[in-house]
Parts: C-alpha cells; structure tokens; sequence
C-alpha cells in the first residue's frame, strides 16, 4: 500500500495564499477595486471568510500582494524566455510575451496601478515593481552588448523605461480599448526596438 504524502503547514499556506490571490485577480478585474470585500475573496477560492485578514492583514496589503502577483506571472514567462537567447532575442521574447498577456490580468493590474496614485501602500509596491521591471530590462540590454547582438553606443539606462513604458503602456490601451491590436503595436514596436539597438 502507497503511502500518502502529507503536506507540510507551510505547503497547506501557500497552496491557500496562491489560490486567494488567483481569486482576488479575478474579483479585482471584475469588480473593481472597492468592489468586493476580504470575505468575498475567501468564499471564492473556498476558504473560511477570515483567512484572508489572517493571511495578509488589509485590503490594501492583500491587493499589495495581488499586483506582485501578476507581475510575478509575467516575469516568470520572461525567465522562461531568457534561459535561451540572451540580449535583443530576449527583448523581442519579451515584448511579444507582455503582448499575448491575459484581459483579467491586464485589467487588474491597470485598476491598481490607477488606484497606487491614492494609496500609499499600493504605490509603494508599484513603485518598487516598476524599478525591478527596468532594471532587468536594462541588465539584458548590457548582456546584449556583452554579446555583441545589441550596439555598444547604446546607453541601457537610458533604453530600458522606454521599453518598460511600452510594455506598461500596451496594457492599459488592450484594458480600456477592445479595438486597440496589441499585436501589431507589438510588432511595430519590436522591429523600432531592433532597429535602434541592433549593432
């Protein structure tokens, strides 16, 4: 007879803590902001209506929480990307990965980036999100130059929020703008990207 794997409490927690945070994405996106209480979350994902205060304290640390995790999403498909071609194949992997993202995470993420301008808990975390998602962009842009696929007159401090700001920037016209192509501008924005910073 087999014997059956308990899960640790700590396994028990972060099954619980990843399954509420799923869930808020989902009530974010749906409903907005103040839409939907610290209970409703953890009906949701099938939890006692207490947990969540247990787990994250706040509303605001909770919605803390969810921005990190989507943006947590997205930079797990970039680490993906970047275990292979290094430099500019990166960025062009990433761009077209930030693209093809999901609507209820791109409408999550744009209602609390709206919401950091009157939160200071929130702001601090979008902040702090935004300085790590330019960072890396910048050390692949001096990987690329290392390698010899990106020019070495290129300045990575100086290209690195211009292709953030496009990134963030798609996401807020795919979240308000049904008509708007993400892909295209995506493309168009790759072959402007790889025609300034190709050697």
């Amino acid at each position: 007879m087999a014997e059956v794997k308990r899960r640790t409490q700590a396994e028990r927690r972060e099954k619980a803590e990843t399954q509420m945070l799923d869930q808020a994405v989902k009530l974010v996106g749906k409903l907005g902001y103040d839409g939907f209480t610290l209970a409703d979350v953890a009906e949701a994902a099938g939890y006692s209506r207490g947990l969540p205060a247990h787990y994250f304290g706040s509303k605001e640390d909770l919605l803390a929480r969810v921005a990190e995790h989507v943006v947590g999403a997205y930079r797990k498909s970039a680490v993906d990307i970047s275990s292979t071609n290094r430099g500019l194949p990166t960025l062009v992997a990433l761009v077209r990965s930030y693209v093809a993202g999901h609507g209820v995470e791109i409408r999550t993420l744009q209602i609390l980036v709206a919401q950091a301008l009157v939160s200071p808990r929130l702001s601090k975390t979008i902040s702090t999100l935004n300085a790590e998602g330019k960072r890396g962009i910048e050390e692949e842009i001096k990987m690329g130059i290392e390698l010899g696929n990106i020019s070495a007159e290129i300045d990575p401090a100086a290209h690195a929020p211009v292709i953030y700001s496009f990134l963030r920037g798609q996401m807020a016209f795919a979240a308000l703008d049904k008509s708007f192509d993400r892909n295209a501008a995506g493309e168009e924005f790759i072959a402007t990207m790889c025609a300034r910073l190709a050697p």
